[in-house]
This record gives C-alpha cells, sequence and structure tokens, in this order.
C-alpha cells in the first residue's frame, strides 16, 4: 500500500501513476443513540485502507465533510452543500490529474455523497477527458442492498469494523417516507436520529461476514484495474522496440 500523506514530495513517482488512488469520504452525521457521528468516515477509511493494504493501490486521505442532505437537522450532523461537495472533489481530483494520476476512486460511506461527486465528474473531464474515476458507495458496490441508515445492517458493519456501538442505547424506527424527496427526515420522524430498520437485531458475526465479503469484492475490482493498467504499460513498451 501506498498512503499519500506519508510520501515526501520526491516520492510521487512516475512508477505510481499506473495505480488507482482511492479516496475515502463520509460525513459527520447523527445515526440514532447506538452509534457516534462517525460511521460514515469510519466505514469509509476502514474499507478504503483495507483495500489499499490488499491490493498495493494508493490510500488517499479522509475527506471528512460530505454532504448533509435529509439527515442535516438530526443533532450532531455537520457536512456542506452539494456545490461545495462538487468544487471539493473537483479541486482535490484535479491536483491529482495535474501530477498525472488519471484513476481515481472515491470511496463512500454516506450515499447521498453520489450525486454531488459524479457531477464533479462531468467538470472534470472537461479538462482531463482521459481521467477514469469511479463513485462508490462501500456497500451497494458489493450488492448489499438491505443495509440501510442505522440499522441492523450498518449497526452490524460498525460492529465488524470496531465502531463503538452502544447497545444499550439502541431503538428501532422503521421510516414511513411520502411519495416525494423529502428534505429533512427530522420533520416527520423528529426523535430517531435517522434510524431505519432494527438495529436491536444487529449481529456480529453476520457483520463480520459482510464485511469479508465487502473486501473481497473490493479488492477483485481494485485489483482488475491494476491489472489492467500494468497490461496497457506493457503493451505499450511492446509497442516502442
Amino acid at each position: 500500500m501506498v498512503e499519500w500523506k506519508t510520501l515526501t514530495s520526491s516520492e510521487v513517482t512516475e512508477d505510481l501513476k499506473s495505480l488507482p488512488i482511492i479516496i475515502p469520504i463520509g460525513l459527520i452525521e447523527a445515526h440514532g443513540p447506538h452509534l457516534p457521528l462517525s460511521v460514515d468516515l469510519d466505514t469509509a477509511e476502514y474499507f478504503s485502507r483495507r483495500v489499499a493494504e490488499k491490493t498495493g493501490a494508493i490510500l488517499a486521505p479522509i475527506i471528512n465533510y460530505g454532504f448533509a442532505d435529509e439527515m442535516a437537522e438530526y443533532p450532531g450532523t455537520i457536512g456542506v452543500r452539494p456545490e461545495t461537495l462538487m468544487s471539493m472533489i473537483y479541486d482535490i481530483c484535479c491536483h491529482f490529474c495535474s501530477q498525472g494520476f488519471k484513476n481515481i476512486i472515491v470511496l463512500s460511506g454516506h450515499g447521498a455523497n453520489k450525486g454531488p461527486i459524479e457531477l464533479a465528474f462531468w467538470k472534470m473531464w472537461d479538462k482531463y477527458p482521459d481521467l477514469k474515476i469511479a463513485y462508490w458507495n462501500y456497500w451497494t458496490e458489493a450488492k448489499m442492498t438491505h443495509i440501510h441508515h442505522a440499522d441492523k445492517g450498518e449497526t452490524e458493519i460498525s460492529m465488524a469494523v470496531g465502531i463503538p456501538c452502544y447497545m444499550d442505547k439502541v431503538q428501532d424506527y422503521s421510516v414511513k417516507k411520502p411519495w416525494y424527496r423529502l428534505r429533512s427526515r427530522a420533520k416527520i420522524q423528529p426523535c430517531s436520529g435517522g434510524i431505519n430498520g432494527k438495529p436491536s437485531e444487529a449481529n456480529l458475526a453476520e457483520g463480520e461476514e459482510a464485511r469479508d465479503i465487502i473486501i473481497d469484492i473490493l479488492c477483485e475490482k481494485v485489483s482488475a484495474i491494476i491489472a489492467e493498467n500494468r497490461a496497457a504499460i506493457a503493451d505499450a513498451k511492446s509497442g516502442e522496440i
């Protein structure tokens, strides 16, 4: 693994440029009374680091503030506007691109980051049309559609990656969403802290199994990117002879 923040300037060399950069991003966000505000950061950091360790990809510093969407009015949530996040991603990725790094994965622990981040991609492609960039939620990329906000699934993942879980405080809530897009979940469910499901049923063993599946799937994807890049470099070199 190459961790960007630990490099010296002279260590940012040409041979690193074939490696994908993984940028973890989350949000400081309410997750009910049983999980800390850092869940989305901690899961993004955990999976990004594990994948980088196993594949040799480059781990970029985490982006701590994401888009605070319908959870914004719960106590503790701290985020940015969608246009701010879009600008942040654009600026950060353009710095990587300007130094020759054109393979970037933004790995998120917060689902609502997707819209602003992918909008930034279109702006970046105007400047760097050869940029290969992707946004991944760690759970959806692993096809785990059963994980919802602060529910059984997310609580199990939190347990499995070592995030403190205060199960003596746990409460179950079910969100009945209207047909229209919610601006604020706190308006319809002010006491839940954003829970949507039954975290009281969380099971550590199931969380560990899900964690390992996620790591395996993400590693397979990143390893394929690295292999493809190395093959392209080899082909280019053979063509020069």
